[in-house]
């Protein structure tokens, strides 16, 4: 193998997923490997970007990151390209995918691997392993739990809330999400270094809730209530915002919006995976997104009323409402 590329997502299952792989191969960031970061509605542009750069005996991995209906074809195109110079690809992913999708890939050569009963850096942790007749090591244990705790909404543990806000945040610059990497490829979970960047996220998070909470449109249809909010950059997660208007406005369907129209659903009762997939987007059952054009004269109007926005947005959902079926979930269903 020459050159280590990672395509990973920007929160902490991707900082972990990445982490995890660096470690198995016994790997450093920058030195011998590139990471990038990506949503899945915009990995095909960093594909693109990468183009140029591969080369025969190249290693490219992607984790914890899904297809969206809108890009996939250009996905499947440019990993078609990328196999075809001599690079072997490896994907990692416990979203829920489309089986006709994962045999279109594996048929361009690319060895993929997704488990749903776990988070994505379980999945590089016991498949990265297993696939180079290896054993994770107790750490990369360790390290699936804490990760996976927060990212399947678990909680289970104590470490999962800190980690999560400390290293988690989509807005941290990417100097922060490599310092991270590299403290966990070098065996660390935590330090004062990462109980500093804690309690500055706290004080963040606890500033902008209550803007955001002014933000919030609460709307009912069909038995479902949706409630919106608009985030901006900084603390909290999509997460913490999610659960926060489930409980505070007895939400079924939690709505999290963006300027640029990324939109995260949260839930614990309905599938919110299928609103996403009519969205052109995906995901979880329970955690799911998608990016919706925000026509020009709601994008300024919402900067005097962010309410215009959300207002918006739940419109959208209720549409989505209205000819999707059987979205129900058992409280106690999968993520």
């Amino acid at each position: 193998m020459n050159h280590l590329y990672i395509i990973t997502h920007t929160d902490l299952d991707g900082i972990g997923s990445a982490a995890s792989i660096l470690r198995i191969l016994g790997r450093k960031r920058s030195r011998d490997a590139t990471i990038l970061y990506a949503e899945p509605y915009n990995i095909h542009e960093i594909l693109e970007s990468l183009l140029g750069y591969f080369e025969s005996g190249d290693l490219l991995v992607v984790a914890d990151l899904g297809l969206n209906e809108e890009n996939k074809a250009r996905v499947f195109e440019l990993l078609e390209s990328i196999v075809d110079k001599g690079v072997r690809v490896e994907w990692y992913d416990h979203h829920v995918w489309d089986p006709n999708d994962i045999t279109k890939i594996m048929g361009l050569g690319v060895s993929i691997y997704i488990d749903r009963a776990t988070c994505a850096t379980g999945v590089v942790v016991r498949y990265a392993t297993r696939s180079r007749g290896l054993e994770p090591d107790k750490f990369l244990i360790e390290l699936e739990d804490v990760v996976c705790s927060a990212d399947l909404w678990r909680w289970s543990n104590p470490l999962s809330p800190k980690l999560f806000r400390a290293a988690g945040s989509r807005e941290e610059r990417v100097e922060w999400r490599g310092k991270v990497i590299d403290k966990i490829v070098d065996g660390k979970l935590w330090d004062e270094e990462l109980e500093a960047k804690l309690e500055e996220y706290m004080n963040q998070e606890l500033r902008n809730i209550a803007k955001i909470i002014d933000t919030v449109y609460v709307s009912e249809f069909n038995n479902y209530r949706i409630a919106v909010a608009l985030k901006d950059e900084g603390p909290p997660s999509n997460s913490i915002i999610g659960a926060l208007l489930i409980e505070r406005f007895k939400a079924h369907i939690a709505g999290i919006i963006r300027p640029n129209g990324g939109l995260s659903l949260r839930s614990r009762t309905v599938n919110v995976q299928k609103i996403a997939l009519r969205l052109g987007g995906g995901g979880h059952m329970k955690a799911a997104g998608a990016k919706i054009k925000i026509p020009i004269i709601i994008s300024i109007l919402s900067r005097i009323n962010p309410k215009i926005l959300t207002w918006y947005t739940t419109r959208k959902i209720r549409g989505v409402l209205g000819v999707v079926k059987d979205i129900n979930l058992e409280a106690t269903s999968g993520y």
